[in-house]
């Protein structure tokens, strides 16, 4: 029987061309020139005109013609963008100055500090003090007088270590040194106790024509002058009418007679007057520093000019800060933060601070004060401030925000004059200009008064506003690219499509 052979099927397929894959090549190569077309278009139709006129140029000489304007269009525009916003952040200011007159001002304070500081019938109570402990009582005495000779009654200006050093010490410093230290060591309630007294100082006090109680003086303590009697102290009212003035001149003022017994001073006190120191309410008096000086046997009249200062706080350059409204700040005034810097520089290097700041920086006594009768203190402190002085400090005690400032004009005649001294007496006897000199030796008169409500305001103002940032980049942008706010949504829709485009091709 014959094997037939039929033929086996192959089972390999044979695949046909597939038609879609051309498809979606011919699709996305359609796409692809549609969204080039419309990215053209919208470049042909762009506001800047600059690439509007590179999407219709048609040769490649005028496409690097417009990319080469465009090019420096941009980086000029981007430099002097960059200088604008540079000066903005140095927050430039400017000041201006305005003129006003009120119906009415606000008197202000006035503090009185007799340029002595302990009366001489106490001075017996220094030599009692032994061991650093005071006295619970000390009446009054005549101790020995203190050599005279002295220029200022304060350590810095009367012996230095260059004294020490050299050995050359100024007459009388010894005393002094023997004083300050042992002055430096009594309390607060001592001092004053031991001072000049108000119903002693003040013998007659007006405002605006009536009667002034001593009552409503403030007493302070100074380091260097002692008990100081401020009239109308703050008292936390923004306005009393009590102390509100209409009128112009002596009317409108206050009058006082003083007493500044000179009989009293210690032979340290090398002037025999008053400090009268005219400040705002809201702010401390520093007789040490500002003031005027009112001398016995003299009607002294003071005029005064009201002006203000106004800053501008962080960031702007001063940096100001409302040392009165602030709850935040340990100190209430510039000055005083600063006094408390330097000691802290004093006590980081010599372990002692000055004896004259001990009342408001060292309460607790935890502090040494420093030995005056010690050379290496003494050189220490004086070698801080050189340093000081010379390389500036660290301190953060930026100015205050708003500060008022009283300009004075003095006048000086000799008070009182013997014909009224005399009123009612037929017959002067040389008792009667004895009692005149005397009299003239150590009572002063002084008025103080507006002599014009005119006040000057001088007040710091930002150079730009915030909304001068869009205006002057507007401008920019205007002159340069000749862009506005329309264009730059433009820009962002352009963007937008070109972003959407790239997403589709990938």
């Amino acid at each position: 029987m014959k094997r037939v052979n039929y033929p086996r099927k192959n089972n390999t397929h044979i695949h046909a061309p597939d038609k879609s894959d051309g498809s979606n090549n011919k699709n996305n190569s359609k796409n692809e020139k549609l969204a080039n077309k419309k990215l053209k278009a919208k470049f042909q139709n762009s506001s800047i005109y600059a690439v509007a006129q590179m999407a219709h140029s048609k040769n490649l000489f005028g496409k690097i013609l417009w990319t080469l304007i465009l090019t420096t269009a941009l980086m000029g525009c981007c430099y002097y963008i960059y200088r604008f916003m540079d000066l903005y952040f140095t927050y430039p200011i400017k000041v201006t100055l305005e003129k006003e007159e009120p119906s009415s001002v606000n008197f202000p304070s006035v503090t009185f500090c007799n340029m002595n500081r302990m009366k001489i019938e106490f001075e017996h109570c220094l030599a009692s003090l032994s061991n650093l402990q005071i006295p619970f009582e000390c009446r009054p005495g005549f101790g020995p007088f203190f050599p005279p000779g002295l220029t200022l009654p304060e350590r810095r200006n009367i012996f230095s270590c260059n004294s020490y050093l050299s050995g050359k010490e100024p007459k009388g410093v010894n005393s002094f040194t023997e004083f300050f230290d042992k002055y430096s060591k009594f309390s607060v309630q001592f001092r004053r106790k031991y001072g000049h007294q108000l119903r002693d100082f003040i013998q007659n006090c007006s405002f605006k024509g009536k009667p002034f109680k001593e009552w409503q003086f403030k007493m302070s303590l100074s380091f260097r002058y002692g008990n100081c009697f401020t009239f109308h102290p703050y008292s936390g009212i923004p306005t009393e009418e009590e102390f509100n003035i209409r009128s112009e001149g002596r009317n409108g003022g206050l009058e006082l007679i003083m007493n500044v017994e000179p009989h009293q001073y210690l032979p340290i006190s090398h002037t025999v007057g008053v400090k009268v120191i005219v400040h705002n309410s809201r702010e401390d008096s520093i007789p040490e520093e500002n003031g005027i000086t009112v001398m016995p046997g003299y009607e002294t009249d003071i005029q005064l000019q009201q002006n203000m200062i106004r800053r501008l706080p962080v960031p702007y350059k001063d940096g100001c800060v409302s040392y009165e409204n602030s709850n935040d700040l340990s100190w209430k005034s510039q000055r005083a933060c600063m006094q408390a810097c330097v000691q802290e520089y004093n006590f980081a290097k010599c372990g002692c601070i000055e004896n004259e700041f001990q009342d408001n920086l060292n309460p607790g006594g935890s502090r040494r004060q420093c030995n005056l009768k010690n050379s290496s203190d003494i050189c220490c402190l004086d070698s801080v401030l050189n340093h000081l002085a010379t390389h500036g400090t660290n301190c953060s005690c930026p100015l205050s925000c708003e500060a008022t400032i009283f300009t004075t004009h003095t006048t000086m005649a000799t008070w009182p004059s013997s014909a009224s001294f005399f009123k009612g007496k037929s017959n002067v006897s040389n008792e009667d200009w004895i009692s005149l000199r005397n009299y003239r030796a150590s009572h002063a008169k002084v008025n103080i008064f507006f002599s014009t409500f005119e006040k000057t305001v001088y007040e710091q103002k930002p150079h730009f506003l915030q909304s001068e940032i869009f205006s002057h980049l507007g401008g920019e942008l205007g002159l340069w690219l000749g862009l506005s706010i329309v264009a730059v949504f433009e820009f962002g829709e352009v963007l937008l499509f070109f972003a959407n485009s790239v997403l589709f091709r990938s």
